[in-house]
C-alpha cells in the first residue's frame, strides 16, 4: 500500500467514540455556561424592572396623596375613633377624608353667604376618601358614586376649627366595600396617617413592598388653609 493510500484511509476513518464523548462534554459545558449567563441576565433584568416599577409606583402614590391633601381647602377628616355613620368598615385598616368647598352648592351665592356658613360652622362640602386595606395590600380612592370625580356631597360641621362630623347629603358610603373602589396603588404593606383635626399639617407613613424590595416613605403635607376660625360662632353660641 502506498503512502498516499495509507494517509487517505486515516483521513476517512472519522472520529473515535472517545473523541465524540469529549466533544459532547465540551459542548454541554459551554451550553450550561451560556444557559446560566442567560438565566442570570433575565433574572437581573426582571428584578431591576420590578424594582423600578415599585419605586415609580411609590413616588406616584406619594405625589397623588400630596396633591389631594394640598387641595383640601377645608382640611382633613380623620377621627381617631372612626365614624360608622360615614366611613365604611369592611376591609378597612386606615381611612380619612379630604374636604373641599362644594362650589356647585354655593354657585350663585355671594362671598358673604359662604363666610356666614364658615363662621357658623356648618359648611357644604365635597369629600374624597382614601382608604387602606392591609389584607389586600392596596390603597383605594373614593370620589363619589357613578364615576363622579369631584367628591361626595357632604355637610361638614366645624367647632373652633375642629371637624366634629361629616354627613353625606344623600345616602352614605357606610355600606360600600372599599375593595370595589378605584385603586391608587397595590403592593402597599403599611399605611398610616398622623393627624388631629385642627393641625396645620398631615403626616403620612407608608411602605410599598414587592418580593424582597421595600420602599418606606415618611412625609408631611402642609394644609392649604387655616381652619381655626371655622365654626367660631358655633363655639361662642354654645358658651353663651
Amino acid at each position: 500500500m502506498s503512502k498516499y493510500e495509507k494517509g487517505k484511509d486515516e483521513l476517512n476513518k472519522g472520529f473515535t467514540l472517545v473523541e465524540l464523548i469529549i466533544v459532547i462534554a465540551i459542548m454541554s459545558i459551554v451550553g450550561l455556561i451560556l444557559g446560566t449567563l442567560i438565566t442570570t441576565g433575565v433574572n437581573l433584568y426582571q428584578r431591576q424592572n420590578k424594582d423600578l416599577n415599585l419605586q415609580t409606583r411609590s413616588q406616584l402614590l406619594q405625589s397623588q396623596i400630596t396633591t389631594y391633601i394640598t387641595n383640601a381647602d377645608l382640611g382633613v377628616y380623620a377621627p381617631r375613633t372612626g365614624d360608622a355613620a360615614f366611613f365604611p368598615s369592611e376591609n378597612v385598616t386606615e381611612i380619612f377624608a379630604m374636604l373641599t368647598i362644594n362650589k356647585d352648592y354655593y354657585q350663585g351665592q355671594g362671598t358673604a353667604d359662604i363666610n356666614k356658613d364658615i363662621e357658623s360652622g356648618t359648611i357644604h362640602a365635597r369629600a374624597s376618601v382614601i382608604a387602606f386595606s392591609k389584607d389586600n395590600g392596596s390603597v383605594y380612592y373614593f370620589t363619589g358614586y357613578n364615576g363622579a370625580a369631584d367628591g361626595l356631597p357632604v355637610t361638614a360641621v366645624f367647632e373652633s376649627g375642629i371637624i366634629k362630623s361629616v354627613t353625606p347629603d344623600e345616602g352614605g358610603i357606610a355600606s360600600e366595600d372599599i375593595t370595589t373602589w378605584p385603586v391608587l396603588s397595590d403592593f402597599v404593606s403599611d399605611f398610616k396617617i398622623d393627624y388631629e383635626s385642627g393641625d396645620e399639617s398631615v403626616n403620612i407613613q407608608m411602605a410599598l413592598e414587592y418580593s424582597e424590595r421595600t420602599y418606606n416613605y415618611d412625609f408631611t403635607i402642609a394644609l392649604r388653609n387655616d381652619t381655626s376660625l371655622y365654626g367660631a360662632n358655633k363655639s361662642s353660641e354654645e358658651s353663651d
